[in-house]
């Protein structure tokens, strides 16, 4: 009998630990995702002279055109809407402000793993693509990036700012 109660013991014990196996390969699996993902973000900060360039969007091109706005070299920040939320980024119609013709276009906004959101007011942050979650389309933002944004479509951002 008590042979018996030791073999029911140690099968439902096996059993147990199938199945905790089997839920910590699939946790592994999703880490592996995350760490994949994660792996192909790009660098946070300032990694060379070419994040300060500006870019040559939107630039005036011959000398007779006349420009109303004389914007300066550098440029970090602007705003935009929300068009549609990704994986690791943001598609914005951003508002025309980093290029010297004004005129709005659609931005992608690279997360970084140090990249800052706030929710309106600044009370509360979220870090890397944990603010990704908080956006919904429409959502009016303010953006902020370490590199020079003059004259670029694609952007890495270091802070969001959800606008009320």
């Amino acid at each position: 009998m008590v042979l018996i109660s030791l073999l029911i013991l140690l099968s439902f014990s096996l059993s147990f630990k199938e199945k905790r196996i089997k839920g910590l390969e699939s946790q592994l699996k999703n880490l592996e995702k995350e760490v994949s993902l994660l792996k192909s973000l790009p660098s946070p900060g300032i990694s060379g002279s070419e994040e300060f360039r500006a870019g040559k969007i939107g630039e005036v091109e011959t000398p007779e055109e006349t420009l109303t706005v004389q914007l300066p070299q550098m440029i970090s920040n602007t705003e935009g809407a929300i068009l549609e939320i990704k994986e690791d980024r943001l598609i914005v119609q951003g508002s025309g402000s980093n290029f010297t013709d004004q005129k709005p276009r659609e931005l992608t906004l690279l997360f970084t793993l140090e990249t800052i959101t706030f929710e309106p007011g600044q009370k509360i942050k979220y870090q890397g693509l944990e603010g990704l979650k908080h956006f919904k389309k429409g959502d009016k933002i303010s953006i902020s990036s370490p590199e020079n944004i003059r004259g670029k479509t694609q952007i890495k951002v270091d802070y969001i700012n959800k606008v009320q």
